[in-house]
């Protein structure tokens, strides 16, 4: 049995039947949703319901209070009390009441509801294929695995990322090597990176992407420029001998960070005419957030303070519109490197610093960073020492 929740209107639906709840019930119900069969403490619940608001841990309780008598007359729905420890949302699937849905079996169907995925996926259009994810049951369709795994990495989801037993470790190492760019400092995630590609349990894709894309930022950032601009140059030749049209912008995206680092002002204002062109013919979520937080690194490097503050925080707010949690987060750690580098301190270092505390802890950094660090390090090198998280 599947809920449809309508965000604007802070409605619930089941079938035919609908309920108004209020914003913070709502809010609680969506999250709880979202990680059915899961138990939360009440300071968990807090900290992801109420992440800026300092409400006490009884406020869980009426809330969950309220929630029960409102669902009540809906059998499959249960709000659980685990005791000693705090809630759980348990969904009882009565999968005779309704007869299976013809098309979830039909091959056309399937490559539609695919085609689009790719499509939002391309877009930066997380939470659409969010609301796929979560509504497939009531609309027919069936969303393959790498989907299934896809929407717990921009969720943000490092619980299930690190802990789930649905799916081998192997299979989500790559995922796993996104965050640590953001976790660690860059010479200690430049050898993982190198470990990786060394490593048979990535795919081929997957080692393609690390080696042309993903590398390339963590390169400049360890003050390794001549590299970056050489994997670049090879990057360009494997994007036109493999016909990767996908791939132009979030290159030139990379491209751009590199003359940001190292490269004259020349070069930089080369790359962001190439961007804003490319920008206005493919408005990507995604990439006009990271686009946006790049030109605020360059008002940056010219002194122009209160403009990039402007610009980044526009950057870092469509970022977070687009769902996408490995890039915002990625984007409030790049703004630090970047600030570090250039020996940028005062409120603005203060600032930033808590937007990326703030950042990660919604998504769980503080409990499972350290634990993806450690389990990614044994796994590429059993005998690689551990080291701490930096910032948070």
């Amino acid at each position: 049995m599947s809920l449809q929740l309508d965000e604007g209107t802070y409605t619930v639906t089941r079938r035919t039947e609908s309920i108004r709840l209020l914003a913070k019930e709502f809010a609680l119900l969506h999250f709880l949703y979202e990680n059915k069969d899961k138990a939360f403490t009440r300071s968990q619940l807090l900290d992801r319901v109420w992440p800026l608001e300092y409400p006490v841990e009884r406020t869980v309780d009426d809330h969950i209070y309220r929630l029960r008598k409102k669902l009540k007359r809906w059998d499959e729905i249960r709000l659980d009390t685990v005791r000693g420890y705090g809630y759980r949302l348990a969904v009882q699937e009565n999968k005779s009441a309704l007869p299976a849905s013809p098309s979830a079996q039909d091959p056309e169907m399937q490559e539609v509801i695919h085609g689009l995925l790719r499509k939002y996926h391309l877009f930066g259009q997380g939470n659409a294929i969010q609301t796929l994810v979560q509504q497939q049951e009531a609309l027919g369709i069936q969303i393959v695995p790498y989907y299934q795994l896809y929407i717990h990495f921009i969720q943000g989801d490092l619980e299930w990322l690190i802990t789930t037993k649905e799916i081998a470790f192997e299979e989500r190492l790559y995922w796993l090597l996104i965050f640590v760019h953001s976790l660690i400092e860059p010479s200690e995630s430049l050898p993982l990176y190198e470990q990786a590609l060394s490593s048979a349990a990535l795919s081929a894709d997957q080692l393609r992407e690390l080696r042309i894309l993903n590398i390339i930022e963590v390169y400049v950032e360890v003050g390794q420029y001549q590299r970056a601009k050489a994997q670049l140059e090879e990057t360009y030749r494997v994007i036109e001998t493999d016909e990767l049209k996908n791939f132009r912008m979030p290159v030139a995206l990379a491209a751009l960070y590199v003359e940001l680092w190292g490269g004259s002002g020349e070069a930089v204002e080369t790359q962001m005419t190439v961007l804003r062109a490319g920008l206005k013919d493919a408005p990507y979520l995604r990439e006009i957030g990271r686009f946006q937080v790049m030109e605020g690194l360059w008002l940056l490097r010219q002194g122009r303070i209160r403009e990039a503050e402007l610009r980044m925080d526009d950057g870092l707010d469509v970022l977070k519109m687009s769902l996408n949690a490995p890039l915002y987060l990625n984007a409030a750690y790049q703004i630090l490197q970047f600030m570090g580098h250039h020996r940028i301190e005062g409120r603005i270092w203060s600032k930033y610093r808590q937007v990326y505390a703030e950042i990660g802890k919604s998504y769980g950094v503080p409990l499972y960073g350290q634990q993806i660090l450690d389990e990614i390090r044994n796994f590429l090198s059993p005998t690689s020492p551990s080291s701490d998280l930096p910032l948070i």
